[in-house]
């Protein structure tokens, strides 16, 4: 797993090309390192990198999105543009979108990419019998029949999709979806090579087998070690790449990350341990990145299963947590605390205010105690349960702390550690009471993080269902003036709020250790998307 070398600089490129050829993002006059070959931490093994199996936030997540590419993606500031679509048009109802595909868009082994591999990778991925538990999306960007798709009344080849020609692709809506052109960057909407999908099966994602439509194509994977990709000559924009290659280390644990990336081994971690952050922002800030996400960080109950199917158990845990102390002394690294689950930097939409954040720590636990009394829980009879995270030092000292702000309670607390597969199977079966979790968006509207709260959403780990809040989600969704809709989602959210089937603790912000040399990282992409092809090493 050596770092490959080649000699690269603006000045020598010049001789033979233009600046723009090399990249449009290099500023110039910049001299680039002659090694352009990027190794970062992937946080955990991959359970997969087919990118309609990929969730987002999930380790695969950083490699698909490396290795395919949908319609539209995002810059640095994380605006959309055009990926492999050139362009689009939206109908006067609003119900029709077509996308017009770049002209000799290629797979990494030269076949021709066309309008049918969208198609193709869209009917697979709505289609219930693959397993697969990203088709929600499809229903979320109102594609016509995907509801019915999901629920098996109808076929996947029914998708309000289709190919007009090889450089068109058709899709129809069953409402006006101001969302739509954003999701389009979600993996789940990248387009799929038929033909070697349909001659490998599940096996198509092996080294061997496997081919792609972005700036990086797999070369290796060696299973809890690394994944390896290389530059893609195909891609449509391969003139415009530096990076010639990527290594994803799987490594669950900072403090190793922390270990390789001292040794110089790593140019960009996933994570930064807590302390570390607190050493560096004061003794070297130009080594941290941080993206504010569109995402809280939470905490989920298992509302189907006593003692958390009573409402007031988790009011009572919810409202005791001192989130300022949390942020400010346990994470401590710009974190915003959160007492509802959508993230602060929705442009235009306020979240409901809780009455409870006002109050003392003091009025709080009081509060908190009578809840657990009037759940029937006292000294004689103490709260009891097991809080579940998956391996990681800031998530167990997180839990830590919130067992001991939870102890003034007389409850008594585990703290349960898995490794991500277990603890991702775990959560997936319900097989958990408290477990550390996570509230993402996949585009910039509160119903991005709220929908998954309605009732048997495939993401709704808790098994929370409340009528009222759905009615509420349905109405906003039908609901063209902006205003009005986010006033409809506020109340939504009150509700989700007051029956605290989650504990939001604080909006993400993704902080990590990036190399002074490593240049090109996102000014701003609240989807946390960070694109090998955009960076590039200079000379140190």
């Amino acid at each position: 797993m050596n770092k490959k070398t080649l000699p690269l600089t603006i000045a020598s490129l010049l001789i033979a090309t233009s600046f723009h050829a090399l990249s449009a993002n290099v500023p110039d006059g910049t001299v680039l390192a002659n090694e352009q070959y990027l190794v970062r931490g992937n946080g955990a093994e991959p359970s997969t990198i087919d990118p309609t199996f990929v969730n987002s936030g999930m380790p695969g997540d950083i490699i698909a999105n490396d290795m395919f590419e949908g319609l539209i993606i995002e810059d640095q500031n994380g605006r959309m543009i055009p990926g492999q679509a050139k362009s689009w048009s939206v109908s006067d109802d609003g119900l029709t979108v077509t996308f017009q595909l770049k002209e000799d868009l290629k797979w990494s082994d030269g076949s021709p990419l066309t309008a049918e591999d969208f198609v193709f990778a869209w009917q697979r991925a709505v289609d219930p019998s693959t397993g697969n538990n990203t088709g929600h999306y499809f229903k979320t960007a109102n594609i016509a029949n995907a509801g019915a798709i999901l629920s098996g009344d109808v076929k996947a080849s029914e998708l309000g999709v289709k190919a007009l020609t090889d450089t068109a692709l058709e899709v129809k809506l069953t409402k006006p979806t101001p969302y739509f052109l954003s999701l389009m960057s979600v993996k789940t909407f990248f387009p799929l090579p038929k033909v070697v999908v349909t001659k490998f099966g599940n096996q198509w994602t092996r080294p061997e087998n496997m081919v792609t439509n972005g700036a990086y194509k797999l070369v290796k994977w060696v299973p809890n070690e690394y994944v390896e990709v290389e530059r893609n000559p195909q891609y449509w924009d391969d003139q415009h790449t530096v990076i010639n290659g990527v290594t994803y280390l799987g490594l669950a644990s900072q403090n190793a990350e922390l270990v390789r990336y001292q040794s110089g081994e790593i140019d960009m971690t996933n994570r930064i341990q807590l302390e570390q952050y607190q050493r560096l922002i004061k003794e070297d800030p130009s080594q941290i990145q941080g993206l504010p996400l569109l995402g809280s960080y939470i905490y989920s109950f298992n509302t189907q299963k006593a003692p958390f199917d009573n409402a007031k158990v988790r009011q009572a845990l919810t409202v005791s947590i001192d989130r300022n102390i949390l942020v400010e002394k346990i994470t401590g690294q710009g974190e915003v605390a959160a007492y509802t689950p959508v993230p602060s930097i929705i442009p235009n939409y306020d979240a409901p205010h809780m009455a409870y954040s006002d109050k003392s720590m003091q009025q709080r636990l009081e509060m908190a105690k009578q809840l657990l009394a009037e759940a029937g829980y006292n000294k004689d009879k103490p709260l009891e349960f097991t809080v579940t995270y998956n391996t990681s030092e800031n998530h167990k000292k997180i839990a830590l702390a919130l067992a001991s702000m939870w102890k003034p309670l007389g409850v008594k607390v585990h703290l349960q550690n898995m490794e991500w597969k277990a603890y991702v199977s775990a959560k997936s079966l319900g097989d958990f009471e408290i477990a550390r979790s996570w509230s993402f968006g996949d585009y910039a509207e509160p119903s991005s993080v709220l929908a998954s709260y309605t009732c048997n959403h495939v993401e709704n780990e808790s098994g929370f269902c409340d009528a009222k809040f759905d009615e509420l989600m349905q109405r906003a969704s039908v609901t063209a003036d902006k205003a009005k809709r986010y006033q409809l989602f506020n109340q939504a959210e009150t509700i989700l709020a007051e029956a605290s089937p989650i504990i939001p603790l604080y909006y993400y912000k993704h902080t990590r250790l990036v190399r002074n040399t490593l240049k090109g990282f996102p000014i701003n992409n609240p989807k946390g998307n960070i694109y090998a092809k955009d960076m590039y090493f200079v000379a140190p």
